[in-house]
């Protein structure tokens, strides 16, 4: 997976048309904030359809590009179109 965009703290994958990204937590200790995903296709309005079938809790918003809910085991997870550049600097 070729290194698409870096800072500090975040780090993005290509995968493919997509890619994969992983933030780091603002703590001392070794964390993660958020990990998120470039989805071909994406649909947010579908994807947040699909996430409250699942009763998952999701950011209130409507981008149509990029957003943030909690997995099962309460990770936050960051789902966007592939095209979506972000904040990294």
């Amino acid at each position: 997976m070729p290194l698409k965009q870096q800072s500090a703290n975040t780090h993005i994958l290509g995968v493919g048309d997509s890619f994969f990204g992983i933030e780091q937590g603002d703590s001392k200790t070794a964390s993660v904030n958020h990990y998120d995903f470039g989805i071909a296709g994406f649909n947010a309005d579908e994807a947040r359809a699909k996430l409250k079938k699942l009763n998952l809790k999701f950011e209130s918003g409507n981008s149509k590009e990029s957003f943030k809910f909690y997995d099962p085991d309460g990770f936050q997870v960051q789902l966007n179109a592939p095209d979506y550049v972000g904040h990294v600097s």
